[in-house]
């Protein structure tokens, strides 16, 4: 993964200035989308009952399994749209380029000693998984949030998971792993690059270049490293992935 070099950073008015802080900010749009996964749920078991009633026997209970099914592996496969992940704004769009203003956030951050990618990636998101799922002073089961973000800097991977909505670093329960470490992250301008794929190094860094090059067309000033942000899990179909990377702009 590349650098930047770190040009003097703008000083901007903040648009989230209303927005409780010091907590990641969650997206209204998840809970709306798990109370329409519920409510297609009970309308399957509904429709299904009122089918049986009706007499349609086997083939109404069929019916609804079947449909009951086809949803929760919708649910499965794209399980990013019911997880919590930070608000945020765009501010323009530069072709297939989006400009985001994030309001200040909460991550948990490992660094991982490994230099493979891939490798990289499992052992940091096991770690971070380790705490979330009550790995902590407070044995408490975290919410889990996308996007998962990791960066390289001089050869070290870093990896963060975004805490939950409304959680600040004096409600969050303290890792027991000394490796990960509680952050705030100041509000940001990013520039991202959305693409779809396996989670390879070839494939990342193929978008990384590409982001660049785009950014350099576009005049935008880059500070820092590129990250890369995944969405999914290793389970969901390639080609349903949603896949970022990163780079702060000024």
């Amino acid at each position: 993964m590349h650098s930047a070099t770190e040009p003097q950073q703008a000083t901007l008015p903040s648009i989230f200035d209303h927005f409780p802080r010091p907590a990641t900010i969650g997206n209204p749009a998840v809970e709306q989308r798990n109370l329409g996964f519920w409510a297609g749920l009970l309308a399957i078991a509904a429709g299904t009952g009122a089918a049986t009633a009706l007499g349609a026997g086997k083939r109404g209970v069929v019916t609804g399994g079947v449909a009951a099914l086809a949803l929760g592996a919708l649910r499965w496969q794209l399980s990013r749209w019911f997880t919590h992940t930070p608000q945020y704004v765009v501010e323009q769009r530069l072709g297939d380029l989006e400009i985001r203003r994030y309001p200040m956030r909460i991550e948990a951050r490992a660094g991982i000693d490994e230099h493979d990618f891939e490798k990289a990636l499992a052992r940091g998101f096991g770690r971070l998984a380790c705490y979330s799922f009550g790995a902590n002073s407070h044995h408490e089961d975290l919410a889990m949030s996308t996007p998962v973000i990791t960066t390289m800097h001089d050869g070290a991977y870093t990896m963060g998971f975004v805490m939950p909505p409304g959680r600040d670093l004096g409600s969050l329960p303290r890792p027991d792993d000394p490796r990960i470490h509680l952050r705030e992250v100041p509000e940001r301008r990013i520039a991202v690059l959305k693409f779809r794929g396996p989670f390879t190094r070839a494939n990342i860094e193929a978008h990384e270049g590409e982001l660049l090059r785009k950014l350099v067309d576009a005049g935008l000033s880059a500070r820092g490293s590129v990250a890369f942000a995944g969405y999914d899990s290793p389970m969901t179909l390639p080609l349903l992935r949603r896949n970022e990377v990163w780079m702060e702009v000024v």
